[in-house]
């Protein structure tokens, strides 16, 4: 069901049947190889719903992967592919914080070298000056000059202020934020994926939501 919902809500927003759309599902998929099951994830929901919108008429889509963790499965599936571009913001703490992989050198291979590109965090505690300033600087950027077609984010939220897990602070109105600038370069679909703190990931996914739906995206505090 998760996969097949990735996969509709991509082809109904391709098709102009919505601007934007969003899958709230459970199991999340971005751990998930071509024929290996792993991290909570069974199938790659994101590379479902690339594929599902490219045989729709997408081109060139964007998978954007802010989850805590790196998308290991997302990237290997993706790797020789010039068609997605394949960006990711994650703890990587030198290779030893899971699942291991999301070195900035990780950038892809053949035809699909320099369609990876890795943001890895080496320490706890990224907020969201630290996020704004790798979507500013580095995903933006890399992501205009692709002129993507869809925008399809797994979005994680385990790096959110007071997940047991991801040991990050980035507020929930920032996910709105990053929302906002995505949603600024094509039509886009978020895929729900890991989550810790059920509070926390709900006031996330709504900020999320609200600008999908036009609003502005909530003002930040100060650090």
């Amino acid at each position: 069901l998760a996969a097949g919902s990735a996969a509709e809500v991509a082809r109904r927003v391709c098709s102009g049947a919505a601007r934007h759309g969003a899958a709230i599902i459970r199991p999340p998929g971005h751990h998930a190889e071509s024929s290996v099951a792993m991290g909570f994830c069974y199938y790659n929901n994101a590379a479902v719903a690339a594929r599902a919108a490219q045989a729709a008429g997408a081109r060139r889509v964007v998978v954007m992967d802010w989850d805590v963790h790196h998308g290991n499965g997302t990237q290997r599936i993706l790797y020789d592919d010039p068609s997605v571009l394949y960006m990711s913001t994650h703890r990587y703490d030198h290779g030893t914080y899971y699942p291991g992989t999301g070195d900035a050198s990780e950038v892809g291979v053949g035809a699909g070298e320099g369609f990876t590109v890795n943001v890895p965090w080496n320490c706890s505690g990224v907020r969201d000056a630290d996020m704004l300033a790798a979507f500013r600087h580095v995903i933006l950027p890399i992501a205009s000059e692709f002129r993507p077609d869809l925008v399809i984010v797994s979005a994680g939220f385990d790096a959110v202020e007071g997940d047991p897990l991801g040991g990050c602070r980035v507020s929930p109105a920032a996910f709105g934020h990053f929302t906002a600038l995505l949603s600024a370069l094509a039509p886009s679909v978020l895929l729900l994926e890991g989550g810790y703190n059920l509070s926390a990931t709900a006031a996330a996914t709504e900020a999320c939501l609200r600008v999908l739906l036009g609003e502005a995206p909530q003002e930040l505090s100060a650090p």
